[in-house]
């Protein structure tokens, strides 16, 4: 393996999250040991980052902004920019404000049903240089990719996969612009052998079709398209070739069908046949805190979709009933515009309840009661635990308890696994 760094170098690694602790060990496994960890929320570590100007190679971890005071004019890198320096093998990268996780894990799984040697990581959960001691070049790679990894990457992947790419993270990037352009790099760099999957639907391809030397395919759940897949009379197709019926596939809720459609394309671009496409779609049920059915107890569904951190995601999960629905949301403040979602709340006639909590409960309140006086009962508590028990008495037999939180969990639980986990717990507690 030749790694571009060298051995005598003066390392430091900024951030000892999930990626950083990756980092230290692939480093330490391939014979550096002249390592510094900087992490301010660790007494164990240094923290003082004036001290970085004394190091030679500067690894940044994702929710570090490359734009980092104390970053400017010093030699600065990544683990996802070495991964791209040195894997083996071709990259398939997703990213997007909402989708990129489930888009990719679909991939992987029919690449994997296909019989390939494909991996799966990135923002996902796995590190990207966790998968290296496992790959080689006929391998295949999978990266769901945040705008925090793809700021500063100066090389494209084989394949480029953007999702919706909506306002999001705008307490880190300074505004939409920017976050726009953080992503460029998942095409920006690619070349005349390299691919890259735009939705239609969305303004947005026309920044990236312009984009890199590479070949534009494109997807659309609204109209016909000439090269990639598209929705026609309620079925899938891939270039006028029909893959199954929408009410087929196993992901539940429209909105998924912008996460199948570029895997259907990826999969395509990639030799797979169409009868192993169409297999994995049917069975592919979904990632857990995404939409995740938990139980049915006394004819009252609950689904928890605690992966919904933004007012688009929460808006998509309530368009995915058209049972009598009761909405769990609420969380602490990301700068997020609510005013679409107290639109859609107030328009949807199957909305029965909604119980908010939370920094943001007033904030979506006050968003819904723009648009005049709701048909649904809206109710503020002080914690989700008194949500979900607002949300039991109010069940009924027919009825399905959605948590959608539309906001983050900071301050109210470790993370958005964590709140899923938590509401999970107390469906299985209930008493059938």
């Amino acid at each position: 393996m030749n790694i571009p760094i060298e051995k005598t170098a003066k390392i430091a690694i900024l951030g000892f999250g999930l990626e950083g602790k990756s980092t230290k060990d692939f480093l330490e496994e391939n014979g550096y040991d002249n390592l510094t960890v900087f992490d301010e929320k660790l007494p164990e570590f240094e923290s003082d980052l004036s001290k970085l100007r004394n190091f030679d190679l500067i690894f940044r971890s994702p929710g570090i902004h490359k734009d980092h005071p104390q970053l400017q004019g010093l030699n600065v890198t990544s683990a996802t920019k070495l991964f791209f320096d040195i894997c083996p093998c071709p990259i398939i990268g997703v990213t997007g404000t909402k989708g990129k996780g489930t888009t990719s894990t679909l991939i992987y799984e029919i690449l994997k049903e296909a019989g390939k040697d494909v991996y799966l990581g990135g923002n996902i959960g796995t590190p990207a240089l966790d998968l290296m001691p496992d790959i080689w070049r006929e391998s295949l790679v999978v990266l769901e990719l945040s705008s925090f990894q793809l700021q500063d990457l100066e090389k494209s992947p084989h394949i480029g996969v953007v999702l919706n790419t909506t306002s999001e993270h705008l307490d880190y990037h300074k505004d939409s612009e920017e976050y726009q352009n953080a992503k460029e790099p998942i095409v920006k760099f690619q070349d005349s052998e390299d691919f890259a999957v735009l939705n239609l639907d969305y303004p947005y391809y026309k920044r990236y079709e312009s984009l890199g030397d590479s070949e534009k395919f494109f997807i659309s759940v609204r109209k016909k398209v000439e090269k990639g897949a598209y929705i026609k009379q309620d079925r899938i197709y891939i270039e006028d070739e029909e893959i199954c019926h929408k009410d087929e596939v196993g992901l539940i809720g429209p909105h998924n069908l912008e996460n199948i459609l570029p895997a259907v394309m990826v999969a395509t671009l990639l030799k797979i046949p169409k009868n192993i496409i169409t297999k994995t779609i049917k069975n592919f049920k979904g990632l857990p805190h995404r939409l995740e059915f938990v139980r049915e107890v006394k004819d009252v569904k609950f689904y928890n979709d605690s992966f919904s951190t933004t007012p688009e995601t929460c808006i998509a999960a309530l368009n995915s009933f058209e049972d009598p629905l009761i909405l769990i949301a609420g969380g602490s403040e990301k700068n997020s515009d609510y005013t679409e979602l107290g639109r859609v709340i107030f328009d949807k006639e199957n909305l029965k309840d909604v119980i908010l909590m939370g920094d943001t409960a007033q904030n979506i309140k006050n968003a819904i009661l723009k648009n005049g006086e709701p048909k649904c009962d809206i109710a503020a508590v002080g914690t989700y635990h008194d949500a979900f028990d607002l949300a039991l008495e109010k069940a009924w037999k027919g009825s399905v308890v959605l948590l959608s939180p539309a906001c983050a969990s900071f301050g109210l639980f470790k993370n958005y696994k964590d709140r899923g986990e938590k509401f999970k717990e107390w469906v299985e507690s209930i008493k059938g």
